[in-house]
């Protein structure tokens, strides 16, 4: 079985509020490029990102695709960037999410992030 790895993008809109973007691939090599050309994008519409971090993963995500009506399903995930790995958690709503944060921990680099990618499959 070939390693995967997985893009993470969180950035952060006007409100405040943190979104997550996941993009798949098959090295890291690919996957560092990706992280640079996303972030460029983001930096250039004035988006902060607040992380941006490969990482190998069995966590496949659909594609993504910009959220153009307010009517698009949204995901939730607890998203913990540890300084040796991520873990993603999704959750039921946004409420969820922020109740596991609160009792999680109080340190910097737990986010509730939404998104419109849902999580696909597992290659466990």
């Amino acid at each position: 079985m070939n390693t995967l790895y997985l893009l993470i993008v969180l950035t952060q809109n006007g409100a405040g509020d943190v979104n997550a973007s996941f993009v798949n691939t098959e090295s890291l090599q690919q996957c560092q490029q990706k992280a640079q050309m996303v972030s460029a994008i983001f930096i250039t519409a004035d988006i902060p990102v607040l992380t941006s971090r490969c990482m190998k993963s069995e966590l496949q995500f659909s594609e993504f695709g910009h959220a153009s009506a307010a009517s698009r399903i949204r995901n939730f995930y607890l998203v913990d960037t540890d300084a040796e790995k991520i873990e993603i958690t999704s959750v039921a709503d946004w409420k969820t999410c922020v109740e596991l944060k609160r009792r999680a921990s109080s340190r910097k680099g737990v986010y509730c992030a939404s998104s419109v990618q849902s999580i696909l499959d597992s290659l466990k």
